[in-house]
């Protein structure tokens, strides 16, 4: 048998695997929860960046983890879809920022391209505020690089306004791009605007050292009214900038230029060369706070040799005036000023103040020490303000002592005063000042002072002095004459709560020659005035307080008996007297006075002419309570009361109250009653009780229709529901209230306001009837929450039409909201009438109150929908038509807000009928470019022609100022009867000061100028008829118009006017000035035409007109022949067209009488038969002429007729004849003739065959048809 091996390897199964190591598992249960937990991580963070709510979350968790630093409002987006926060906020010891609110889109995929584009940033309005002083930084370094590690690019930014505290810089509707690509940062500033103007910038920056730079910024704006430009340049790097600048107006001019070096270890040293010169600025213009001024200064510094920088400055002002009013008090300044190291030398800088005052400054300051000297000559102090004394001083102030411990000297006299000073600032860290010595001296008078006053903390504060043979008059203008001893002490606290201790000792003094003595001790501390003890004597006045108030058991008395107040000084007048006992503690005072005055005057415009006023207030809730007060003739500045009374009777917690008076506020008069039932509680100052009867008569007044409860007192006033009747309506008064916190809370309804009855005590610019009604609801401390809506419902408005009379709206539904939440003020408008409707809303931000500078946001649109309605405010004889429709955008400071978006009109019709100007058809397309409205595209069609317009308007505070380029083509400037031109060409339209100018050049495709023939008599423009109405001047005959143009006649261009009917051709240059008739200058020649003379029809051969003034009265060179004429019988005429002076002429040597006779009766004189025809053609001549001034015929008056045998036989014999006719063409007459002795009657028709061969058709009593040649021999 044979023995198995256990361990044989045949004994172990091949299939067999080894168990699992035991060591792995641990590992894998770890890399499972570290999978786990960044998958939840990655789905916490695409939560929170790519939801709505996560994203939210996130800002409200910083904000929590802030510690109040950062604060957000709503929350808007996602980090990958773009976001928008609401109210954002970053407060940390040094600074402030507030954000209304921030809206951010972006590409994320650009990231992919190593590319952080964002397509928008929009920033609301945002509010920088510097809560404290910078630490001394470190001085700046050059950096090494600017470059960032991806490329930036931003295709928009905006910023609604931005407001730097407390400077009160304020920057509106900023608009620009950035981009940092191929080592370059890219700014591009398309819209910069401040309260100044506005303008734009770019800037591009390397990324690499020297960091080469280059920018421009160009500005438009006014200041005080003026139109200003602004250029300024940058060039060089950051190490080496380079800048120029200029800014332009009318009147003013400054120029700035210098190199810098920003990175300069001193500050002093940041530049390499100033230059600035400025002339005719106004620095109130830049801030209103600053005085007014007209400036004109220069400005120079440069380095010199060992470190130092030297220069010279010098400024003259031309309107120099008072501090009181509002002006700067320097007219002149100059001198030289080096700068070595921290030190600063001024070598004798000279001034000169209003008044004619000199000061001359030199000394030194440095960082160790201050020695600076200023010498003051012939200084008058009320020149510099109004208020000072009437004195001229001069002397010398000091200043010394070290920057940490400075002291300032004064050693100043004049004829009557002298004043020496000396104080100092203490050493330590205490932060005081010293008054060592304050000596002021009046002749044999005078006042000294010595004291300290801390300058942090509580402020605390001593001083004493002394007062010896003082003489008020010198001192104050307007005190009385007195003789003055006394001594003070006085020390305290000035921060809050004020607490003080005061003693006043009088010595023997007089006052208005009265004798005055007395003592006066106070002891005030916080909350209560622990002691006072005075009794003051000046004659037989006398006043007297003791005791003390505030705390329980405290009990003062006041006693005053005063019968001569004139003994005070001027102003002051009447008697005084009475008594007042006050005790118990603030919040439940125990009183009881007796006062009584006889015309009483005080300074300030205080006054009354007797007065009474009892009193007495007890603890006990059934204690008397008595209040009677009656005065006449009361005077509070422009209030003045001929009777007032108020009487209160009762118990304390129970009495009545009656208020009676007769007032005038504004110059109108009212009557005032009021009836209150009520009473104080138990241990309470708060007043409750019911107002039975208040009633305001007067314009406006008011009446209460329903008693109502009130609470008046320190802890709140509080009006329960009531119902007034005032302005013609009804207010409903739901909730009034006012705590002792402030907070506010009110809200009711108003039903039928009429405003017109507001006239008295609010002037509204236009007339009006409005009727509103409306709803409130607010409620807040200081700017308060809720909101606030109105809305007519009846009455209109009326605008100042062109005849003088009214023209009223005609307003529809009309209606304002107001809602006010704790950061903005929103604002809606409907209003709808006739000639407009208009929509809109808009918001201001509410931190730190409104005014002229706050920045705005709104959206209007506006809509006239038939201008036709208009025409009645632009005046007779004007016709208006079409559409305006417009969409705006405002933002900028409320006072003078920006504008943006477009104005489109259609249809529009503009036509005067007196020059039968007409412009129809018309489209309008213009943009609003902030302060700017540029006019894309404007056209009219007059005519069969066009006219196109392009240009800008700048819109300023003293009137817009226009460019406009017309292009006219066949376009019709007037057409009338009379009257009318046809041009193309180009011209240039220039608006400024409210005055028009056009300019260009312009062909005349027709044109025709005829002047009215002269009918009837009429009255010289200087002759007004009473009774008649004058005739109303064309509508554009008072607009500052004034006109330069080149005025091609062209080849169609026809005068008819005294005879004269000519084409014309030539250059005339057309002006006019305003408010005046168009004049021309220039010389144009005849192409043809006729001239009317001794009643014929003349050709003209040749002629020249020439135009030296009136467009209808220019002056002839004309020389003119009777048609068909054997010798060529005409006329030259000169002069002017309304004073032609005619020549008789001919073409062969004839007397003037042939020359007559061939040009009236077309045959030469041959005698006194020729008298006769001439005699009649003389009569024909004038009645010619008086047809000539009607205008009906060409031929009209008597001929002779000869006599002969007609075909028939009969004889027709010699005679007159009248014949009236008209010549049709130049070949074809057409008249009538009627013999005066036989009364034969023909239609006579006339057709010249040539020169000398003529066809004559008679059909009427007698028929006859002739032909006639004429053969001309001598």
């Amino acid at each position: 048998m044979t023995q198995a091996h256990p361990d044989s390897p045949d004994d172990t199964p091949a299939s067999a695997n080894p168990p699992p190591h035991r060591g792995w598992r641990p590992l894998r249960w770890l890399a499972a929860g570290a999978l786990a937990l960044l998958l939840a991580l990655a789905a916490f963070a695409g939560w929170v960046t790519a939801s709505g709510q996560g994203f939210a979350w996130a800002w409200r968790t910083a904000a929590e983890l802030s510690h109040g630093r950062l604060g957000v409002g709503a929350v808007r987006g996602t980090l990958w879809q773009g976001f928008e926060l609401q109210r954002l906020r970053w407060q940390d010891p040094a600074q402030r920022l507030e954000v209304e609110r921030l809206r951010l889109d972006w590409q994320p995929s650009a990231l992919w391209r190593g590319t952080l584009h964002l397509t928008r940033l929009e920033l609301g309005h945002v509010r920088l505020t510097s809560l404290a002083a910078a630490a001394p930084a470190a001085p700046p370094q050059l950096p090494a690089s600017l470059a960032l590690p991806l490329t930036v690019v931003l295709d928009r930014f905006a910023l609604a306004s931005l407001t730097l505290l407390p400077g009160d810089v304020r920057l509106y509707d900023v608009a620009g791009s950035y981009r940092y690509q191929g080592g370059r940062h890219q700014v591009q500033l398309a819209r910069l605007n401040s309260p100044w103007g506005g303008g734009g910038a770019a800037l591009t920056l390397a990324d690499a050292r020297p960091f080469a730079l280059s920018g421009t910024l160009a500005a438009r704006g006014t200041l005080e009214q003026v139109a200003i430009k602004a250029d300024l340049a940058l060039a060089g790097s950051l190490a080496d900038l380079q800048a120029r600048g200029t800014v332009a107006g009318r009147g003013l001019l400054a120029e700035v230029s210098g190199r810098f070096d920003p990175f300069a270890a001193s500050a002093l040293n940041r530049f390499r060369r100033l230059d600035v010169r400025v002339g005719g600025v106004n620095p109130q213009a830049l801030q209103p706070s600053w005085p007014k001024a007209r400036l004109n200064f220069a400005v120079y510094a440069e380095p010199a040799a060992g470190a130092t920088v030297a220069g010279g400055l010098s400024l003259i002002n031309s309107e120099a005036g008072a501090l009181s009013a509002g002006q700067l008090p320097l007219a002149f300044l100059a001198g030289e000023f080096r700068v070595r190291g921290q030190r600063l030398t001024l070598n004798a800088l000279q001034a000169q103040l209003a008044g004619g005052g000199r000061v001359a400054l030199s000394g030194t300051l440095d960082a160790q020490a201050l020695a600076l000297t200023a010498r003051l000559q012939d200084v008058a102090l009320r020149a510099l303000h109004a208020s000072a004394p009437d004195q001229t001083v001069g002397g010398t102030l000091t200043l010394g002592g070290t920057p940490a411990q400075p002291t300032l000297s004064a050693a100043l006299q004049s004829r009557q005063l002298a004043l020496e000073a000396r104080v100092a600032r203490e050493p330590g860290a205490a932060q005081a000042l010293r008054l060592e010595r304050l000596q002021l001296t009046a002749g044999a008078g005078r006042l000294a002072l010595s004291g300290r006053v801390e300058l942090q903390q509580a402020r605390r504060f001593e001083l004493s002095g002394v007062l010896e043979k003082a003489d008020p008059a010198r001192f104050l203008k307007g005190a009385p004459v007195g003789d003055l001893n006394a001594r003070l002490t006085a020390r305290g606290q000035l921060a809050a709560p004020l607490a003080a201790t005061l003693r006043l000792q009088f010595a023997p003094s007089r006052l208005s020659g009265a004798p005055l003595t007395g003592r006066a001790e106070l002891d005030l501390q916080p909350g209560r005035l622990k002691r006072l003890d005075a009794d003051l004597r000046l004659a037989d006045n006398r006043l007297q307080a003791a005791g003390a108030y505030g705390a329980a058991g405290d009990r003062l008395k006041l006693l005053i008996d005063a019968p001569n107040l004139r003994l005070l000084g001027p102003g002051f007048t009447g008697r005084i007297g009475g008594q007042l006992d006050l005790a118990g503690t603030p919040k439940l005072p125990l009183l009881s006075a007796n006062l009584k005055a006889e015309r009483l005057a005080l300074p300030g415009g205080v006054g009354v002419e007797a007065l009474t006023l009892a009193g007495e207030l007890q603890a006990d809730t059934a204690s008397p309570f008595r209040v009677q007060l009656a005065a006449q003739q009361l005077r509070l500045g422009e209030f003045g009361a001929s009777t007032l009374r108020l009487n209160a009777v009762g118990q304390r917690n129970r009495h009545r109250i009656e208020l009676d008076g007769r007032f005038t506020l504004k110059q109108r008069p009212y009557a005032l009653a009021l009836r209150a039932n009520g009473g104080l509680a138990a241990g309470s100052t708060q007043w409750q009780g019911t107002l039975q009867t208040l009633q305001l008569a007067g314009q406006p007044g008011l009446t209460l229709l329903a008693p109502a409860s009130l609470s008046v007192g320190p802890q709140r006033l509080e009006l329960g529901a009531a119902r007034l009747a005032m302005l013609g309506g009804q207010v409903e008064l739901q909730q009034l209230r006012r705590d002792a916190s402030g907070l506010l809370n009110t809200r009711g309804r108003a039903a039928g306001l009429r405003l017109a009855e507001l006239a008295p005590l609010l002037a509204l610019p236009l007339q009006q009837t409005l009727v509103v009604s409306g709803d409130w609801a607010l409620s807040g401390r200081g700017v308060p929450q809720g909101q606030l809506n109105l809305q007519r419902v009846g009455g209109d408005v009326w605008l100042p039409g062109s005849n003088g009379r009214p023209l009223a709206l005609e307003l529809g539904t009309s209606r304002l909201g107001l809602r006010l939440d704790a950061n903005r003020a929103q604002l809606e408008l409907q209003l709808q009438s006739r000639y407009l409707n208009a929509s809109g809303n808009g918001a201001l931000p509410l931190a730190g109150g409104i005014d002229g500078r706050t920045p705005l946001a709104a959206s209007l649109r506006l809509e006239v929908p038939a201008l036709k309605a208009l025409a009645g405010l632009a005046g007779p004889g004007l016709e208006l038509g079409g559409q305006l429709a417009a969409n705006v955008t405002l933002s900028g400071p409320l006072a003078a807000p920006l504008a943006y978006g477009r104005l489109d009109g259609k249809g529009l019709l503009f036509a005067d009928r007196k020059t039968g100007l007409r412009l129809a058809e018309g489209v309008l397309e213009a943009r609003l470019d902030g302060r700017r409205l540029l006019l894309d595209r404007l056209r009219f069609a007059s005519g069969e022609g066009e006219a196109l317009a392009s240009g800008a308007l700048d819109l300023k505070d003293r009137g817009p100022d226009a460019t406009v380029r017309l292009s006219l083509k066949r376009f019709s400037v007037f057409d009338r009867p009379n009257r009318r031109l046809v041009v193309s060409g180009d011209s240039d339209i220039l608006f400024v000061d409210n005055k028009l100018t056009l300019t260009g050049r312009l062909r005349a495709d027709q044109g025709r100028v005829e002047l009215p023939k002269q009918g009837t008599p009429q009255l010289s423009d200087d002759v007004h008829v009473v009774g008649r109405e004058a005739p109303p001047p064309s509508a554009l005959a008072t607009l500052p118009v004034t006109v330069r143009l080149d005025l091609d006649l062209g080849e169609r261009f026809r005068f008819t006017g005294q005879g004269l009917d000519v084409e014309l051709s030539g250059v005339v240059h057309v002006s006019a000035a305003p408010g005046e008739a168009p004049a021309a200058r220039g010389q144009v020649r005849v192409v043809k035409g006729r001239y009317k003379a001794y009643g014929q029809d003349l050709d003209i051969e040749y002629g020249t007109i020439t135009f030296t003034g009136s467009l209808d009265n220019p002056a002839l060179n004309v020389r003119a022949k009777r048609r068909l004429s054997p010798v060529g019988a005409g006329v030259e005429v000169g002069g002017s067209v309304a004073a032609p002076s005619v020549r008789l002429i001919a073409d062969e040597a004839l007397s003037e009488r042939d020359k007559l006779s061939w040009l009236v009766l077309g045959r030469a004189s041959v005698g006194g038969s020729d008298d006769a025809s001439l005699a009649a053609a003389a009569g024909a001549l004038l009645a010619g002429t008086i047809n000539d001034r009607i205008g009906l015929f060409d031929d009209l008056g008597l001929v002779n007729q000869q006599g002969k045998t007609l075909a028939d036989g009969t004889v027709s014999p010699a005679e007159q004849v009248v014949t009236v006719g008209r010549q049709l063409t130049r070949t074809l007459y057409l008249g009538y003739e009627y013999g005066i002795a036989s009364a034969s009657q023909a239609l006579k028709m006339s057709y010249q065959l040539s020169k000398g061969w003529s066809l004559v058709l008679r059909a009427g009593t007698t028929a006859s048809l002739e032909t006639r040649y004429t053969l001309r021999f001598d």
